[in-house]
């Protein structure tokens, strides 16, 4: 039996490929995401007010974090240390570093810059598009599908604003995109050289896998959107699926948690000083002398 062909299920039989699970994973959660987000409706004042990322250097962090775990995953989902882990694991690096510049570049062209956070989003579709082909490709063709992944993530994301979901966090551009790109690629840069021993069009296979990979991959597609539909369906009609509009103008962390992230009030009282130059006012400093607690 070829690494990456399971076996179970009936794409599984049909000889759909899907190394680590990138197809059921990445696919099923970016269109159940794009569900949720249209029963869910835009956040308040989207659109209309900025709604920038968080905190740019945690991205940074955690897409780093992300990268080097995926190692585990990828290379680990080949049970053993042997050729096929060693092919998954130098394929999720080169097509991870390959997305991140296909993103890089693209955002270059279109925008006039690069950002932090594009190479970051970049790293993650690498990511998600080698995943279910990490198996079947060699390194040059896992390069090919990573920089393409870039360019199609990056520019998938734009949908959002075009088709006017709410998208936060861009599951629907980097997952679903880069899980169907990724699958299909199987079909188009497969190599019998490489641990699934299959071939894709590309490499004098036809379309003979490219028809099983698109089957696997939409067959998950409507399979996850109409069973997240219904799932849906059944919590905004018993338990309800969003906040009232007070409790998002207020914050969800303070709403449901009692708490936030940062204590920027207490922040804000420390550094006091500094917009005196470095400088406590004179009624500070007489009161330190004292010895004297000031309070904010």
């Amino acid at each position: 039996m070829n690494p990456g062909y399971s076996g179970f299920g009936w794409t599984g039989t049909l000889g759909s490929l899907d190394f680590a699970g990138g197809t059921v994973i990445h696919i099923t959660s970016g269109f159940s995401g794009l569900v949720i987000a249209l029963m869910l409706g835009r956040r308040i004042g989207y659109g209309k007010v900025p709604m920038e990322p968080h905190n740019i250097s945690l991205i940074v962090l955690g897409a780093a974090l992300l990268w080097f775990g995926w190692f585990g995953f990828n290379a680990g989902s080949a049970i053993a240390a042997g050729t096929t882990a060693a092919t998954v694991f130098v394929n999720t690096m080169v097509a991870t570093a390959a997305a991140s510049l296909g993103w890089l570049l693209t955002e270059r062209i279109r925008d006039g810059h690069a950002t932090s956070l594009g190479a970051a989003s970049g790293v993650v579709a690498g990511l998600v598009a080698i995943t279910p082909s990490c198996s079947s490709v060699s390194p040059v063709g896992a390069i090919i599908v990573g920089a393409l992944a870039g360019v199609i993530c990056a520019l998938a994301i734009g949908l959002k604003y075009k088709l006017g979901f709410d998208d936060s966090l861009d599951v629907v551009g980097v997952h679903l995109f880069g899980g169907l790109w990724g699958t299909l690629a199987v079909g188009l840069f497969a190599t019998e050289a490489a641990p699934a021993g299959v071939s894709g069009l590309f490499y004098g296979g036809g379309f003979d896998q490219l028809w099983r990979q698109a089957v696997g991959a939409f067959s998950v597609l409507f399979y996850s959107g109409i069973v997240t539909l219904i799932i849906g369906f059944l919590l905004h009609k018993t338990l309800g699926f969003r906040v009232t509009e007070e409790e998002e103008r207020t914050g969800v962390d303070e709403t449901e948690h009692a708490e936030t992230s940062y204590d920027l009030g207490t922040l804000g009282a420390g550094m006091r000083g500094l917009s005196y130059g470095g400088s406590a006012p004179r009624e500070v400093e007489a009161d330190n002398k004292n010895g004297q607690e000031v309070s904010a």
